[in-house]
């Protein structure tokens, strides 16, 4: 069955892309127009959350340069990524958000998780390249998704990059960016209002752009070893939804083992952040064999997976 996929969404990419050259106000000042009748901070609605999201995407591009989409191979990078992510979020709309059934990795309370189970993308997916030989890759509320040029080329076939973008789409599914700013802010978003607390201070927009500077900090320092485990859990339930491979999430992971033993890891850096990567391989192991998690190996033929990554090696290779 043919499935139908978003087309790319260069423009918001784009626009996203070129904030990099201007001060953080300045960047998020369209975000902060765009946002009409405010409401309690953590009760988005998802237009809100993707405004959100492209405010804190400028203060991402600001720290690392996205790719420049000057020639037709980079433009079919950035339709080859967007493709694949809209093609995943729509096949894997069913995988489950319970927290039990993820792994039981996280403790949310009732309200919490079903803001998870009725979260929606206001413009699904949209993912952007960063031009850095660092392996990394952030997800932001609303539904943005950077991936750095270091990671994308640690993937060696289709099904492995899929597993990059399933298990940051997972980051934002599962609503982690929001649920962290919740808990470390929780006694001032009680006490206050969007409209209120964004919009006062000194220059429109002001503490908008301190809150999107406060939200793109967490996603530097990583997400909590809970919400690593569920995110692989969710991404790997995805893979096999969508017909890739589920063990490239353990492939993925093994690689950034090695990656992890084979350079001095600052402890500032971002992958220092995430909980034992052995841990979180042999948890994916388990879930693989538990769920009897099949993948493309049940849906495709050899034939359709080999053109499948000649795809994908005339786009990266």
């Amino acid at each position: 069955m043919k499935i139908k996929v978003r087309k790319p969404r260069f423009m918001s990419v784009l626009l996203v892309a070129c904030l990099a050259g201007c001060s953080l106000l300045n960047k998020v000042a369209e975000s902060v127009n765009a946002l009409e009748e405010m409401k309690v901070v953590d009760n988005l609605e998802p237009s809100e959350q993707y405004y959100l999201g492209r405010g804190v995407s400028a203060v991402i591009v600001d720290r690392y340069k996205p790719i420049e989409i000057k020639d037709q191979r980079s433009e079919r990078q950035i339709q080859y990524l967007n493709e694949m992510s809209g093609f995943i979020e729509i096949a894997a709309k069913d995988v489950t958000r319970s927290a039990r059934k993820l792994g039981d990795y996280t403790d949310r309370s009732f309200d919490e998780q079903e803001r998870v189970y009725n979260l929606a993308l206001y413009k699904g997916i949209q993912v952007g390249v960063l031009d850095s030989d660092e392996v990394a890759a952030y997800a932001t509320p609303g539904g943005f998704l950077w991936i750095s040029r270091g990671l994308i080329n640690m993937c060696n076939n289709e099904d492995e990059l899929a597993a990059v973008v399933a298990h940051e789409t997972a980051h934002i599914i599962l609503d982690h960016g929001m649920a962290n700013y919740r808990r470390a802010h929780k006694q001032s978003i009680i006490t206050s209002t969007l409209s209120e607390t964004w919009f006062s201070g000194s220059g429109v927009g002001a503490n908008f752009g301190r809150l999107c500077v406060t939200l793109s900090e967490d996603l530097f320092n990583g997400y909590n070893p809970g919400q690593e485990f569920e995110a692989d859990n969710w991404g790997t339930r995805a893979l096999a939804a969508s017909g890739y491979a589920p063990d490239a999430m353990v492939a993925m992971l093994k690689r950034i083992e090695q990656h992890e033993k084979d350079h001095k890891v600052d402890p500032e850096a971002y992958l220092a952040h995430h909980p034992p990567i052995g841990e979180r391989i042999k948890a994916v192991q388990d879930l693989i064999k538990q769920e009897n998690l099949k993948g493309n190996t049940g849906t495709m033929t050899p034939d359709a997976i080999q053109a499948r990554n000649k795809r994908f090696e005339a786009a990266f290779k």
